[in-house]
């Protein structure tokens, strides 16, 4: 019985062995490692996916506590561009800007922000990412004075949010 990598190869009279793989070894090799791949990879880019949305879920509150300083310290006004308006403000509310792994806003390459100013409820805001699934915007309801959001992104807002499917 011959041990695995050593070939008995025949050279002249004298037999020896050397050292080496068969192609039968190696093949046999290769094909163990894409099978553990094939198995491996579809759970890595579901963990990176994970990843992702958390991610992107502490950076959606991060800019609601943001975006609420920033009301605080500007006359009650909310921003108009949670980039700009949060990175270059005085006093400055966030050390940079926060970047959206799906780029919900193409613009800024950051999240979504929808604001305004309701008659009968007042101020409100709202920041959200599509998600991987690249959905819809969120929108403002005047009836119900509740943001509206019927994607599987991930939204924060100072008000009620109400998921429409």
């Amino acid at each position: 019985m011959r041990s695995i990598g050593r070939v008995w190869r025949r050279k002249g009279r004298n037999r020896k062995w050397q050292q080496g793989f068969t192609l039968i070894e190696t093949l046999l090799t290769m094909g163990i490692i894409t099978n553990i791949l094939a198995t491996v990879m579809p759970e890595m880019n579901a963990m990176f996916l994970d990843a992702k949305l958390s991610k992107a879920e502490q950076e959606l509150v991060t800019l609601k506590a943001a975006v609420g300083s920033y009301w605080k310290n500007n006359q009650f006004m909310y921003p108009t561009n949670i980039t700009t308006d949060l990175v270059g403000s005085t006093p400055q509310v966030i050390a940079r800007k926060l970047d959206d792994p799906w780029v919900t806003d193409n613009v800024d390459n950051t999240y979504g922000y929808l604001y305004g100013d309701d008659p009968d409820f007042g101020p409100y805001f709202a920041i959200y990412t599509w998600g991987p699934k690249f959905d819809t915007a969120p929108t403002w309801n005047t009836l119900t004075k509740k943001v509206e959001y019927g994607g599987t992104g991930k939204v924060v807002a100072n008000v009620p949010i109400i998921k429409t499917n």
